[in-house]
């Protein structure tokens, strides 16, 4: 592998390799579903998986309803860890946040790979508008508003960064699913069961408006998705992990859930440290100001 390139060839794979890191929640940047997509979800159908003892249920519906277990809860504490290559270079990013499904807030503190620019953000979303703050995108204390809509256009999804649509995906299992030992998580004894995400049926469950042609092309590159999932005694998630390929990069995405039901507070910051995002073009650096020396 050549130890240069040129503007034009290095923006786009730093693009790339920003994408998979940001989306460390890299399923994430399929986009889906809302928060709200999978209440109007059919029931699931009966499995011949093999049954879970714990539960009586089949391992296929005891994925499902961990999915509606934690919409029940609301709130939660994560983290996230990925981890993979990205063109024959190692890739890790971190992350610790919290969220409210039934509002859709959610913040998010990130450390980024060196090659996304090494960056380490701070990501608000409150009202369908997103908060960006950390170098090189701002000066400490300072925030870039960003909305949904415009960071789309850009090219970024939010979603990617969004810890509920993991779940949600947990409605699209395929028939797969198979319950595998369990582990203490976080001091939680968890039951295992491990299967597919059927790609396809996730992109059925999403309202009209996300099935665009960027999501049917990402889905299509993904295909189904290989997951782990741990439940705690109330079937609630407390570790999903699973493994994307895409375009010649693999990451392992795990994400941890804890303290289900607490109290999350996500607001809007202080407008006096709020600077509207000019056109934002969805590369590492954007078009965003960057910040002070």
């Amino acid at each position: 592998m050549t130890t240069s390139h040129t503007a034009s060839s290095s923006r786009p794979r730093r693009r790339r390799l920003g994408a998979l890191a940001a989306g460390g929640a890299a399923v994430l940047a399929l986009g889906l579903g809302a928060c709200s997509g999978g209440d109007d979800a059919a029931a699931p159908a009966a499995s011949t998986a093999t049954a879970s003892p714990a539960t009586q249920l089949t391992a296929f519906q005891a994925v499902q309803a961990s999915a509606q277990q934690s919409k029940e809860a609301g709130s939660a504490k994560f983290s996230l860890a990925v981890a993979g290559t990205a063109e024959g270079q190692a890739v890790e990013v971190s992350g610790d946040g919290a969220f409210d499904a039934a509002t859709g807030a959610f913040e998010m503190k990130v450390a980024l790979p060196a090659q996304a620019g090494g960056m380490s953000l701070t990501m608000r979303l409150v009202d369908g508008t997103a908060y960006v703050s950390g170098a090189p995108l701002t000066a400490e204390g300072q925030w870039l508003k960003m909305p949904l809509d415009a960071m789309a256009a850009g090219g970024l999804d939010t979603s990617a960064m969004d810890p509920t649509k993991a779940l949600e995906q947990l409605q699209a299992v395929a028939e797969d699913v198979r319950e595998v030992p369990g582990q203490t998580v976080r001091g939680v004894e968890a039951k295992g069961y491990a299967g597919t995400i059927d790609v396809a049926k996730a992109m059925e469950l999403l309202p009209p408006e996300q099935r665009t042609a960027d999501a049917s092309a990402a889905a299509e590159q993904i295909g189904d998705i290989p997951f782990t999932l741990y439940v705690d005694e109330q079937d609630r998630p407390v570790r999903m992990s699973e493994q994307i390929t895409v375009e010649g990069a693999t990451m392992d995405v795990t994400m941890d859930y804890y303290d289900w039901g607490s109290e999350v507070d996500v607001a809007a910051p202080d407008p006096a440290t709020v600077t509207e995002a000019p056109a934002f073009d969805g590369t590492a650096t954007g078009t965003a100001p960057a910040a002070a020396a």
